[in-house]
């Protein structure tokens, strides 16, 4: 089991506002290198819009993908990178894969590319993009997985989703990432539809690595998990959790002590996860610094309880 991190990359995503979004993504890069974290995630938007109960939305900006990750690749040297998820209507193919070999050369092999079908129509339009129905999307989709495969076989390409049709997609591809929340149930029936569609495409199931984003949130006891939570609730873009219980939350979503998120990341690797990518508090986001170190202490029982 590896620990991933959602790399905070948008105006809401950090404890603070901050002045220079990308520069200080960087800084929790290297944060996240030197920590231990095994790799970190960028997603790929033009804006996500966020708006707290009748009220009108406010469009948040990120850094920009691709850019980022390249400005990552060079400023570190061991964690791995990687795009989630990078939409195919974006970009046509031949751009996306010189962007992708050239930032894996930066990053000297440490790059991962997640791609999707897309979901925001509103998104595409206003950005004079097409977006066709659903079937020919996943049909692109599958098409682009199968050329990056071609054009850059070093660099592992995942698919990212979570419906059955997306699945069939993800049996052809080298990993298959779903998030933000999910319970272990939900899972296990995802990933059995995954292994159904192995089979049709007579691959052995376990040749696809297996990923998993799960928003999350760490205290040192229940009374520490408690205070951050409410601290949690007051941060929250939009005010989305401010008529949510912590235990109704959690039920889908990495949360406890130290020891108890431990425990809950043995039992997604007996699921058959590889990485559990953690964003504190909202996709994408570190809501609280302390979180990283919560995380380490995480990582450490972890290796602790590994067998010889």
């Amino acid at each position: 089991m590896q620990l991933g991190l959602a790399l905070p990359h948008y105006p809401f995503s950090f404890p603070t506002p901050q002045p220079s979004i990308a520069r200080r993504a960087i800084e929790y890069a290297t944060l996240a290198e030197d920590a231990g974290f095994h790799q970190v995630w960028v997603s790929d938007h033009f804006w996500v819009d966020v708006a707290a109960t009748g009220q009108p939305e406010r469009r948040q900006e990120p850094a920009e993908c691709w850019t980022l990750l390249a400005a990552i690749a060079a400023t570190t040297t061991r964690i791995r990178i990687g795009s989630l998820a990078t939409p195919i209507g974006f970009r046509n193919p031949n751009l996306l894969a010189r962007m992708v070999t050239t930032v894996n050369e930066l990053a000297a092999g440490r790059l991962d590319v997640a791609v999707g079908a897309g979901w925001n129509e509103s998104e595409h339009r206003a950005n004079g993009l097409d977006f066709p129905p659903a079937g020919q999307r996943l049909a692109s989709l599958a098409g682009t997985v199968r050329f990056l495969q071609r054009r850059v076989p070093d660099v592992p390409v995942w698919v990212a989703g979570k419906r059955p049709k997306l699945l069939e997609v993800a049996a052809i591809a080298d990993g298959w990432n779903t998030a933000w929340d999910s319970t272990i149930a939900e899972y296990r029936r995802r990933d059995a539809t995954l292994r159904q569609a192995c089979q049709r495409h007579g691959r052995d199931p376990v040749a696809v690595q297996r990923s998993l984003g799960l928003t999350t949130l760490i205290g040192r006891d229940n009374d520490d998990l408690e205070r951050r939570w409410r601290m949690l609730q007051r941060w929250a873009p939009g005010n989305a959790l401010a008529d949510v219980s912590l235990q109704s939350w959690a039920q889908s979503r990495l949360v406890g002590t130290p020891a108890e998120v431990a425990q809950q990341l043995r039992r997604w690797d007996e699921a058959g996860v590889e990485q559990v990518i953690c964003s504190f508090g909202a996709p994408f986001a570190v809501h609280d610094n302390q979180q990283l170190e919560l995380a380490v202490d995480t990582m450490a029982i972890l290796s602790s309880q590994r067998g010889p």
